[in-house]
C-alpha cells in the first residue's frame, strides 16, 4: 500500500477535523513566509541604506516591516498549532473509536490469526504516532515545502543564475538519500513486525509471570523475547551502518550552500553583474534557504515510520465484519437447531455434518476428548464463528438473518475462563446489563450463591478487583460470571462446565447456582466431568467433529459404546484421586 493511498485514507477518517488540519497548514505556511520575510526587508534596508542615494526613512519603514512580520509570525504560528492539535485528537479519538467498534464486529478467527500484540500496537502506538503526523508535521510539512518554494520565486526574481544554482546541492542530496534507501532495503516493515514481536512477547512473559517465576525464566531466558531483542538490534545497527555515510553526504552538501553560492556570486560581482547588496543577501539567504529543506529528510524518515502504521490501522479496518439481518426474535419460544452444520478453522476442519435439535427449555450436554469440536460447536450458536455449510436456526430462521443484538439478547454464554474486568464487581456483575439497578444485581448474585463472599469484602459491590489483598478463587470468579448470565437473563445458555479446578465446597456452590441459572432456559452444556450431566435431556457424544452418539446417560451407557468407555475412564480416574 502507498503512503499516498495511507495518508488520504486517514485523511479520510479524520472526518470534518480535516478541515481544522487545512487551517492548521494554511497559517503554517503564513508563519513560515513571515520566517524569510525579515530578511527580505533587511535585504530592502540595504538597499536603501547603501544605495546609490541613501533613503533613511524608507529604511526605518522596512525595519518595522520587520518587526510587525516576526510578531505576526509568532500569531500564525500560534493559530497554526492551535488548528492542528484540536484536529489530531480529535482524529486520534474517532480513530479509536472505529478501530474498537470494528473489532467487535469482526470474527474470532481474526483474533486468532492475528498476534494481541499487533493490535495493542495498533490501536495504541501506531494511533498515537498520528498525532505527531497531524499536529505537527503536516503544518511544518506544508511550511517546509510552500514557504522555501515561494522564497526561491523570489531569488529568482532577483538574480536567476545564483537561485538556480542553489538548487545544485539539492539534487545532489536527493540523489545521494536515494541510493542510500535503496541501499538500505526495506528496514521499515522489519522495525514493524518487530516491535509487533516484541509487544507479543512481553505480553506472553507478564501473562505467564507464574510460569516463569516458578521456572525460573528471565526475560533474557525467554526465547521468543531475547530472540527478538537481538534481531531488533541487529536490524539497528544493520539500518545505521547503511543509512549513515549516505546522511553524512547529504548533511554536508546541504549546509555547504556558501560552496556553491560564493564563486558564482563572487564572479558575478567581479563582473559587474550583482551588486554587493544582493551578493551579501544571496550569501546568507542560500545557507537558510537550504537549511530549511534539510527538514523534509527528516520528515520522510519519520513519515514513513507514520504512515506505515495507518497502513496497519487500514488492514484492521478492511477486515469483514460479520453480516447480521434485520428481523427481530421472538424469545417466548426458542427452539434451536443444528442442520447438517460443518465448519472449519482456515483449512483446519473442524465439524463435519453435524445435526441436533435442542428444544425449548432442555439441558443438552456435549461430552468429548479434547479437539473433537464440542466447544466450537457451542461457540457456532453466538455466532462467534460462522459456519461454512448448512446453518443453525432458531424457531426454523437462521441465525444470520436476526438482528445482532436479538442475538445477543437470546444467547448468554459463561465460558470455561472467567473474565473479569478492572472494575468493582457490581460493573462485573453488570456487564451485560448496565442500566441494571442493585437489587436486580443483588438477586442474581443471592441465586449464584456468591452474595455472602461479596458482602464480605471491605467495600462489598464497589470493591474492585485488583485492589491489594483482594483474591478471587476461581469458583468465585466462576459464580461471578454465573451471575453475570442469571442478570442477563437469556432464553439460551451456553455453559462451559469449568469445575475441574474448584475444591468440593465451590463446586457445590456453583451447582445451585446453575440450577438457578438453567431453569426454565435452553441450555447447551459443555460438560468435562460428566457427573454433572448424568441428568441432562440429552447426551451428545463428539469424536472427531462429528456426534457418534446421542442419547440420556442410562442409554448411552448401556449401548457400550463411545460415551461408556468415556464414563468408565472418568469414574476410574476419579476414584484414583480420592484414593
Amino acid at each position: 500500500m502507498s503512503q499516498e493511498n495511507n495518508v488520504s485514507y486517514l485523511l479520510k477518517i479524520a472526518g470534518k477535523s480535516k478541515w481544522l488540519l487545512a487551517l492548521s497548514a494554511f497559517f503554517s505556511v503564513l508563519s513560515g513566509l513571515l520566517d524569510f520575510f525579515p530578511f527580505i526587508m533587511l535585504y530592502r534596508v540595504m538597499l536603501y541604506l547603501f544605495g546609490t542615494t541613501p533613503d533613511l526613512e524608507q529604511a526605518k519603514k522596512f525595519g518595522i516591516y520587520a518587526a510587525i512580520a516576526i510578531i505576526l509570525k509568532f500569531f500564525m504560528m500560534i493559530l497554526s498549532l492551535t488548528f492542528s492539535h484540536i484536529g489530531a485528537f480529535n482524529t486520534l479519538y474517532n480513530v479509536r473509536c472505529l478501530l474498537s467498534a470494528h473489532i467487535a464486529k469482526v470474527h474470532l478467527g481474526f483474533f486468532n490469526s492475528t498476534a494481541s500484540g499487533k493490535i495493542k500496537k495498533t490501536i495504541i502506538e501506531d494511533t498515537e504516532r498520528m498525532e505527531l503526523l497531524l499536529a505537527h508535521q503536516i503544518p511544518d510539512l506544508t511550511k517546509a515545502i510552500a514557504a522555501p518554494l515561494i522564497v526561491f520565486i523570489y531569488l529568482f526574481s532577483l538574480n536567476h543564475l545564483l537561485a538556480l544554482n542553489l538548487l545544485v546541492p539539492i539534487a545532489l542530496g536527493i540523489i545521494v538519500m536515494a541510493i542510500g534507501m535503496k541501499l538500505s532495503g526495506n528496514y521499515m516493515a522489519l522495525y514493524h513486525q518487530l516491535i509487533e514481536k516484541l509487544n507479543a512477547a512481553i505480553m506472553q512473559y507478564v501473562n505467564g509471570m507464574n510460569v516463569m517465576k516458578t521456572f525460573n525464566v528471565t526475560a533474557k531466558g525467554f526465547r521468543q523475547y531475547s530472540d527478538t531483542v537481538e534481531e531488533y538490534h541487529t536490524m539497528w545497527v544493520d539500518c545505521t551502518k547503511s543509512q549513515g555515510p549516505p546522511y553524512a553526504i547529504f548533511l554536508v552538501l546541504i549546509d555547504s550552500a556558501i560552496l556553491f553560492t560564493f564563486p558564482l556570486g563572487g564572479y558575478l560581482y567581479l563582473n559587474n553583474n550583482l551588486s554587493v547588496v544582493t551578493f551579501l543577501f544571496f550569501l546568507v539567504m542560500g545557507m537558510i534557504f537550504l537549511s530549511s529543506l534539510k527538514a523534509l529528510i527528516g520528515f520522510s524518515m519519520s513519515i514513513t515510520q507514520i504512515v506505515s502504521g495507518v497502513g496497519r490501522v487500514k488492514e484492521i479496518m478492511t477486515v469483514p465484519e460479520q453480516k447480521f439481518g434485520d428481523l427481530p426474535m421472538d424469545s417466548t419460544d426458542l427452539n434451536l437447531r443444528f442442520e447438517d452444520v460443518s465448519f472449519a478453522y482456515e483449512t483446519k476442519a473442524v465439524l463435519h455434518g453435524i445435526n441436533l435439535e435442542v428444544k425449548k427449555g432442555s439441558l443438552i450436554a456435549f461430552v468429548g476428548s479434547s479437539g473433537s469440536g464440542k466447544s466450537t460447536a457451542a461457540q457456532l450458536v453466538p455466532r462467534f464463528w460462522d459456519v461454512i455449510k448448512g446453518q443453525i436456526a432458531i424457531n426454523g430462521q437462521p441465525i444470520n438473518d436476526f438482528l445482532e443484538s436479538a442475538l445477543m439478547d437470546a444467547v448468554s454464554f459463561v465460558f470455561q475462563e472467567a473474565f473479569m474486568l478492572h472494575d468493582t464487581i457490581r460493573m462485573n456483575v453488570a456487564v451485560g446489563k448496565p442500566d441494571a439497578d442493585d437489587t436486580a444485581i443483588i438477586a442474581a448474585c443471592q441465586a449464584a450463591q456468591i452474595h455472602d463472599f461479596i458482602m464480605s469484602l471491605p467495600k462489598g459491590y464497589d470493591t474492585h478487583l485488583g485492589e491489594a489483598g483482594i483474591k478471587m478463587s476461581g469458583g468465585e470468579r466462576q459464580r461471578i460470571c454465573i451471575a453475570r448470565a442469571i442478570l442477563k437473563n437469556s432464553p439460551i445458555i451456553i455453559f462451559d462446565e469449568a469445575t475441574s479446578y474448584t475444591d468440593i465446597e465451590n463446586e457445590r456452590k456453583i451447582q445451585l447456582a446453575l440450577n438457578e441459572l438453567l431453569r426454565n432456559k435452553t441450555t447447551i452444556m459443555i460438560a468435562h466431568r460428566l457427573h454433572t450431566i448424568v441428568n441432562a435431556d440429552q447426551i451428545c457424544v463428539f469424536d472427531k467433529g462429528k456426534i457418534v452418539e446421542a442419547d440420556t446417560h442410562q442409554n448411552l451407557l448401556q449401548q457400550n459404546g463411545f460415551y461408556a468407555k468415556l464414563w468408565q475412564t472418568y469414574v476410574s480416574s476419579s476414584i484414583e484421586e480420592v484414593s
